[in-house]
């Protein structure tokens, strides 16, 4: 088995170091540039995992949206996920601000409109998967709860296709929070 991290848009890899000095498993994290386009990375990043086997997901916000594309892509090659944050319903707040800034390819990617959001939603998840679903924080932009990031109801999108966690944290401390260590480590159990 080898556990594969995938980081948030505009993240960095480092941003698993907390949950990776915990897990200590052979591990691999893919990047990805936001500004490259969605359908871009998730090419590059199969061509990545070509080789591997048994591939359980870490992915964090808008990488687990690319750990959901990629299992339904290579359902043969991965075991299961645990993402954290992830906005499966998209950011409403880009479907407006893609018009306030055009030249944000970002925006255009994660608003519930976009290529990758509605192909998600016809993605039926094969394998043990997991969100943790971040409930404190806020947003001046966002209405609704959220994470102060995205929202509560975009997160909890797919709860019919996947087992769902709420950890009281904000978007960001998620990746830095002993209990997800203890959610990845039983579920990385689970499937091995």
């Amino acid at each position: 088995m080898i556990l594969v991290y995938i980081h948030g848009a505009s993240a960095t890899p480092q941003s698993f170091n907390y949950i990776r000095s915990y897990v200590g498993m052979d591990d691999m994290v893919l990047s990805y540039d936001s500004a490259a386009g969605f359908a871009n990375n998730l090419d590059h990043m199969k061509t990545q995992l070509k080789k591997a086997k048994d591939i359980f997901f870490i992915a964090h916000s808008l990488g687990g949206v690319y750990a959901l594309h990629l299992a339904n892509a290579m359902s043969k090659k991965v075991i299961g996920a645990v993402t954290l944050s992830t906005p499966y319903g998209g950011s409403d707040v880009a479907e407006v601000a893609k018009y306030f800034l055009p030249y944000s390819r970002l925006m255009k990617d994660i608003g519930p409109t976009s290529w990758a959001m509605k192909e998600a939603k016809n993605i039926q998840v094969q394998h043990p998967w997991c969100n943790i679903v971040t409930t404190t924080g806020t947003s001046p932009w966002i209405a609704a709860p959220n994470d102060g990031v995205v929202t509560v109801s975009s997160q909890t999108e797919f709860k019919d296709r996947m087992d769902l966690i709420e950890i009281s944290c904000n978007h960001y401390e998620v990746v830095l929070n002993k209990e997800v260590v203890d959610v990845i480590k039983n579920r990385v159990k689970m499937v091995n």
